[in-house]
């Protein structure tokens, strides 16, 4: 690969991205999952003496 050029001016990374037909806003955070669930009280026990 070779370096062809670098893009600094933000509208100029937008209008590039556009031009692809790639989103040029920043995607929005997923929210933060929960701690595991084990269905199995054997694995749940197995991880918890573990970690305490």
């Amino acid at each position: 690969m070779k370096l062809l050029a670098m893009v600094t001016d933000e509208r100029e990374v937008t209008r590039y991205l556009a031009h692809l037909g790639e989103p040029s806003n920043v995607p929005a955070r997923a929210s933060s999952r929960g701690p595991p669930c084990w269905k199995s009280t054997v694995l749940r026990r197995k991880a918890l003496d573990e970690v305490f």
